[in-house]
């Protein structure tokens, strides 16, 4: 035998011709069709026979259902006791009984309870789980119709089948084809008397979907056909053959397959193969006869009494082209001992000369399928010195150093790809007209385009297009920058978004050479500082507007406090001034009689209340810019004081609950808390429209909490923001600088119409809080 691949192979190749011009003659493919032949025969059998049993068994559960019908409670107290007129309620309770069976089967097309005098006392109608009951006016009288005549000659017990016949309503067949079998069962009432008979209409579809369901599974060719004992289509691949004797058409078996109907009648075997005159092909059918009870005597209580037969359906198969699988019989048996013989002899050589030849190749095939599926240390085992072992010699060399080379690839390209991926700036890399070559998750955020650009061009922003004419005048871009410098840092540029936004970034970019030391392109990382940018614009603008809103409260301080002084003070002041001159007037008048010292003390005493009017002002005046109660007896008393003054200004209800006079507040801690009060409570005044506001404090282990409840009309918490644009006054804002500055969580619960709770937690002194 040859050493070399080549000899190998072309004894094969010679082995394997001789074998095939042998082999393709006869009996291997005359084994195959004859084969496929009894496979045809076995699938019509079977499917045949599940289809038979199938059909049956629906029959039985239309049976058994009609049958717990007919013993229903309700509908034995109608036939025992009642009557239309005296019972519609009763009537009514039995047609929903009836419905809700019918929907839950979804089998049922109307069920009908008939009089013995044919008219129709309940009918229930369905379309799938859609079902209604017929009002009194639309019910029918059955007297003439076929089934009603038959069902009311049965004894009890019985159960009678009809044909499966096409729905007729008023003496028209409904549009579209509604095909239905009728199952009906004479009623009589406890003392034996024929009260009518119930009826289900069962959709036909019930039974011939069987079919049409087994007739999508199989093969193109074959085809199922059902027939009744007349030899009418009740199913066919054309819906136009069915249903024939509703409309007095000849569409029969006889009219197209009449060898067919002349074997079937005959009785004899049920599978045949038949030229058929419809298709023009060898045909193979099958056929099975499914006997269907007409009357069935159920009166045993166990469902399973005897049935009579009196007609029944035709169930047909049929496949084409079966005289394709037959034949050749003659010539494979006249080569069968010289096939044999010869085809012994060539599978042993196949088997040596394959085994020697295949050896070496497997076992690169297996090393090569190793290698790719990432075991790098694989290795081909090497049988012999010919072409074979050195080829695997070679392939073991470069899978050596393939294995090398990729761990420091791999290597590097995890070092890489870290640091790419995890990198929350936009890297990037472009060629020379800064066009995006590569580029990680962030930069793809930071475009708008996500991790599918849609095959969408970028370019890195601020550089140079090959898509765009610059003018002269253009200021010089990152592309000519990079080219002066070989690089470029801190570059702010702006980048504009599919969608139309647009972000303001830093970039810094170094070119990019090739190893023929030429510009090939550029790469670096562009960071997104709109956000930050956004936020030192809105941070400046805050305080602009803050501190012009500090310098309007003062001044608004200072008006209050004139306002106080002119409108108040000033004019007690004079009041009092006149009392006193007309009290000095009445005494340079000489001796006094007893009615002028009355009207000195009346001056006096009006003097006097004017006098104490003012020094409460005062006061008052004092208390608001700094209370001496706060420092004298803490911040529990100065707010009761607050809340005492609030009330009688603003007519709300304030209550303080705390029992310590003492919390261990710094003076800092108490001042900003006591204003931080205050402006809740005028917040409350202004805005919530409340009549009550309850406050809380309390001392949990190192922490102070302030707690400050109203019931008023509440407001959105996730509207405000320390840089709003509506800021009209320090209001909340204050407050949350105040906390921050004494290293305290201002907190915020509120929603429109349910009130707002303001809670204020500080850290006291031994747990390392502010000390401002």
């Amino acid at each position: 035998m040859p050493t070399s691949l080549r000899g190998k192979l072309i004894v094969i190749f010679l082995i394997l011709t001789v074998s095939g011009v042998i082999i393709s003659g006869g009996f291997a493919r005359f084994k195959q069709q004859n084969y496929a032949l009894e496979r045809v025969k076995e699938q019509a059998a079977v499917s045949t026979a599940a289809i038979e049993d199938d059909i049956l068994s629906l029959f039985n559960w239309v049976f058994r259902d009609l049958l717990m019908m007919r013993d229903a409670p309700l509908l034995h107290s109608y036939l025992n006791w009642g009557s239309e007129k005296d019972s519609p309620e009763l009537l009514e309770a039995i047609a929903k009984e009836f419905m809700s069976i019918a929907v839950h089967h979804e089998i049922f097309q109307q069920i009908r309870l008939i009089r013995e005098d044919g008219m129709e006392v309940v009918r229930v109608n369905t379309n799938g789980r859609n079902a209604w009951i017929t009002k009194t006016e639309a019910l029918q009288n059955k007297k003439r119709r076929y089934y009603f005549q038959a069902a009311m000659k049965l004894a009890p017990g019985e159960v009678y089948l009809s044909p499966l016949d096409l729905n007729v309503e008023h003496g028209e067949v409904e549009r579209p084809l509604l095909p239905v079998i009728r199952c009906a069962t004479a009623v009589f009432d406890h003392w034996g008397n024929r009260k009518g008979i119930l009826v289900l209409n069962v959709y036909g579809k019930s039974f011939l979907n069987v079919i049409a369901s087994q007739q999508q599974k199989v093969l193109h060719g074959e085809r199922y056909y059902l027939l009744d004992e007349n030899g009418y289509f009740l199913h066919h691949p054309d819906e136009e053959k069915t249903f024939g004797f509703m409309f007095e058409r000849s569409d029969t078996l006889d009219r197209y397959e009449p060898e067919v109907n002349d074997w079937i009648g005959g009785g004899s075997d049920n599978i045949q193969v038949i030229p058929s005159l419809e298709t023009g092909r060898d045909t193979l059918f099958a056929y099975r006869k499914i006997k269907l009870p007409t009357t069935l005597d159920v009166s045993s209580g166990t469902g399973q009494g005897k049935a009579e037969h009196d007609n029944h359906w035709i169930l047909l198969f049929a496949t084409d082209d079966v005289g394709m699988l037959v034949g050749f019989d003659e010539y494979v048996r006249s080569f069968m001992p010289f096939f044999v013989t010869l085809l012994a002899i060539c599978v042993i050589v196949a088997i040596l000369v394959a085994w020697s030849c295949s050896r070496p190749v497997i076992s690169l095939a297996e090393a090569a399928k190793k290698i790719q599926e990432g075991n790098l240390s694989a290795r081909a085992e090497v049988y012999s010195a010919d072409d074979m072992g050195q080829f695997g010699n070679l392939f073991n060399e470069m899978a050596a150093k393939l294995q090398q080379t990729i761990n420091r690839l791999t290597l590097s390209e995890n070092k890489y790809r870290q640091i790419f991926e995890n990198s929350k700036d936009c890297i990037f890399v472009t060629d020379m007209d800064c066009r995006i070559l590569d580029i990680n998750d962030a930069g793809r955020d930071l475009f708008g385009v996500g991790d599918d650009s849609g095959g969408a061009e970028l370019f890195l922003p601020g550089c140079r297009r090959p898509d765009i004419i610059y003018h002269e005048e253009q200021r010089a871009l990152v592309g000519q920058v990079i080219e002066q410098s070989g690089f470029v840092r801190d570059y702010e540029v702006s980048l504009m978004r599919p969608d139309g936004t647009v972000r303001l970034c830093l970039l810094t970019a170094t070119s990019r050479y090739d190893d023929k030391e030429e510009l090939i392109g550029y790469e670096g990382i562009l960071r997104d500082i709109t956000d930050k940018r956004k936020r030192q614009e809105e941070e400046r603008s805050f305080r602009r507007r803050l501190q012009d809103e500090i310098v309007l409260a003062e001044d608004r301080e200072r008006r209050h406090i004139g306002q106080i002084l002119h409108e108040e003070m000033a004019q007690n002041l004079a009041l009092a001034n006149i009392k006193i001159q007309e009290a000095e007037n009445l005494c340079g008048q000489g001796s006094p009689e007893k009615g002028n010292g009355a009207a000195v003390e009346e001056h006096l005493a009006q003097t006097r209340d004017l006098l104490g009017v003012m020094i409460g002002q005062i006061r008052t005046m004092i208390f608001d810019l700094y209370p001496t109660v706060l420092e004298k007896q803490g911040l529990l008393a100065a707010m009761h004081w607050y809340a005492e003054h609030f009330s009688r200004q603003t007519g709300i209800e304030v209550t303080v609950y705390g029992g310590e006079d003492s919390f261990d507040l710094k003076e800092s801690q108490r001042i900003y808390l006591y204003r931080a009060y205050k402006e809740l409570l005028n917040n409350a005044w202004k805005h919530a429209e409340t009549k009550e506001v309850v406050s809380t404090v309390k001392k949990r282990e190192n922490h102070f909490r302030l707690t400050v409840d109203d019931e008023g009309k509440g407001f959105d918490p996730k509207k405000l923001s320390r840089f709003s644009h509506e800021l009209k006054g320090i209001g909340l804002v204050a407050i949350d600088q105040w906390v921050e500055a004494m290293d305290g969580v201002l907190d915020i619960e509120s929603e429109p119409g349910n009130g707002t709770r303001v809670v204020i937690d500080i850290p006291l002194a031994g747990a390392g809080g502010g000390n401002k």
